[in-house]
C-alpha cells in the first residue's frame, strides 16, 4: 500500500491540518478501518506486508515532521494500579494497536518513564522527553506540561476527543477539580537495563464515588478554533492544538460547569465544592 500515491496521499492530508516540519505530535488512533482497507483494497496479507504498509505509515508521519519536530505515541497502562508493577522494556500499552505496534517495532523510538502515563518518542525532543524523570502522571514535569509549553498538537485518527484527549485531565489538575486528588503508588518497576526496584509514582485520580469522564468532541474544538479536521481513504483525521484548547477546556470547566468537556453519570459534583479528598495512598499489596 502506497500513502504517497499521486492524489489524497497521507501527507496532503497532514498539511490540511497545518502538521509540518518542527511539529511536536502525540498521535492516537483507531486503525481498523486503515487495517481493513490494506486487506480488501490494497491486498495487503499477512504480517510482513501489514508491518512493511505500517512502517511506511509511521515514515510519513516522520517525514511530515521532520528531524526537527517530534512523534509521540501514547502506551498508556494501568497494570501498575493493579499492583502488576512496570516493565519499561515490554509493557504494552491498552489504548491502540498502532502504538502497541510502535513499541514492538520500532527501536528508532524511545519509551518515556511513568509506568502509567508513557509515550513512545522520536525526533528532536525525544531525549528530553525520556528523561523526564515526573513522578506525577500529569504534573508540572509530565510530557502533558510539555506539549502544553512547547506548542504541541495532538493527531486524532479515527477517534473523538473524549476516547483519546488525556490533555483534558491535564487541564482538570491544573484548575484542581474538586472530584480529583492526588494517589500514590508504589509498586515493582523494571528499567531500560533490565533493573527492577521500588519506586513510587502519582496520579490525580477521580474519586471513587464520583462517575465523570471526557466529554470533548472533536467538533466542539473545532468551533472553538482549537482543532482542524479532514478526511484521507475514509479515516476521519483531527489535529488538535493543544496550547490552544487549553484556555477552552479551562474556561467550560471553570465557567460552564464542564458541560462539553466533562460527563458524569448519576451525582454531579459541586465545581465550586473543595476538594473531597486530600490524598491516597497504595503499597504494593494493594
Amino acid at each position: 500500500m502506497r500513502f504517497e500515491k499521486e492524489n489524497g496521499s497521507f501527507t496532503a492530508a497532514l498539511k490540511a491540518l497545518e502538521i509540518g516540519t518542527g511539529d511536536l505530535l502525540t498521535v492516537s488512533s483507531d486503525i481498523k478501518t486503515l487495517l481493513f482497507r490494506m486487506s480488501t483494497e490494497y491486498n495487503v496479507r499477512g504480517r510482513s506486508e501489514r508491518n512493511a504498509a505500517l512502517n511506511e505509515l509511521i515514515d510519513t508521519l516522520q517525514a511530515a515532521v521532520g528531524t526537527e519536530g517530534t512523534l509521540l505515541f501514547p502506551v498508556f497502562s494501568w497494570d501498575w494500579c493493579r499492583g502488576k508493577g512496570f516493565d519499561l522494556r515490554t509493557t504494552k500499552g491498552e489504548v491502540g494497536t498502532l502504538q502497541n505496534w510502535v513499541l514492538e517495532n520500532r527501536p528508532d523510538f524511545l519509551r518515556t518513564r511513568h509506568p502509567m502515563y508513557s509515550f513512545m518518542v522520536w525526533g528532536k525532543d525525544a531525549g528530553i522527553l525520556a528523561a523526564m524523570d515526573n513522578q506525577d502522571a500529569w504534573g508540572p514535569t509530565s510530557p502533558f506540561r510539555y506539549l502544553h509549553t512547547h506548542g504541541g498538537k495532538h493527531l486524532l485518527f479515527n477517534v473523538e476527543s473524549y476516547q483519546a484527549l488525556t490533555f483534558c485531565h491535564y487541564v482538570e489538575q491544573e484548575v484542581r477539580v474538586p472530584y480529583r486528588h492526588p494517589k500514590y503508588f508504589f509498586g515493582q518497576y523494571t528499567d531500560g537495563q533490565g533493573f527492577t526496584e521500588t519506586r513510587m509514582y502519582s496520579m490525580y485520580v477521580r474519586d471513587l464515588d464520583v462517575e465523570a469522564a471526557v466529554g470533548i468532541h472533536n467538533d466542539w474544538l473545532a468551533e472553538n478554533k482549537a482543532a482542524k479536521k479532514t478526511l484521507w481513504e475514509e479515516n476521519i483525521l483531527t489535529a488538535v492544538d493543544l496550547p490552544a484548547s487549553y484556555p477552552v477546556i479551562r474556561d467550560d470547566i471553570l465557567n460552564n460547569r464542564g458541560r462539553n468537556t466533562l460527563t458524569f453519570a448519576g451525582r454531579e459534583p459541586d465545581l465550586d465544592a473543595p476538594q473531597t479528598i486530600p490524598f491516597e495512598v497504595k503499597g504494593i499489596e494493594g
